[in-house]
């Protein structure tokens, strides 16, 4: 299962711009597999990068600054740099990651290893 690599809420990215941290949920499915879902309302896939290596894979991208015409008398959407670490255990297939961005919503599923997925055993007689 894909565990986050420390509270990256209080890293900075090169100006000095905190980096902001996505919502998060992360779910195994009946089959094993493993859906990540992360929050990414107003970013595009041209400002996304996702990599996986023997034991990471690395979520990093940048919410832009929302166009306005005014002053902002509130503001709770955070803008900025972000990037989210998991670490991958032995039973996750690095080759066999999805990635969907849509309506604001990136969904990762991250495939088992055939050889670990839960499977039923068949009872002869």
């Amino acid at each position: 299962m894909p565990q986050r690599n420390g509270d990256h809420k209080q890293l900075k990215v090169s100006n000095n711009e905190p980096l902001i941290r996505p919502r998060t949920s992360v779910m195994e499915k009946t089959e094993g597999d493993i859906v990540l879902k992360l929050e990414m309302p107003g970013v595009v896939r041209q400002d996304l990068e996702i990599d996986v290596d023997a034991s990471e894979l690395s979520i990093t991208g940048r919410r832009p600054a929302a166009k306005t015409d005014g002053t902002y008398l509130v503001r709770e959407r955070p803008q900025g740099g972000f990037r989210q670490v998991y670490t991958l255990d032995d039973t996750i297939d690095r080759n066999r990651i999805d990635a969907v961005l849509e309506g604001g919503m990136l969904t990762l599923t991250l495939h088992r290893k055939e050889a670990v997925k839960p499977r039923k055993i068949l009872i002869r007689s």
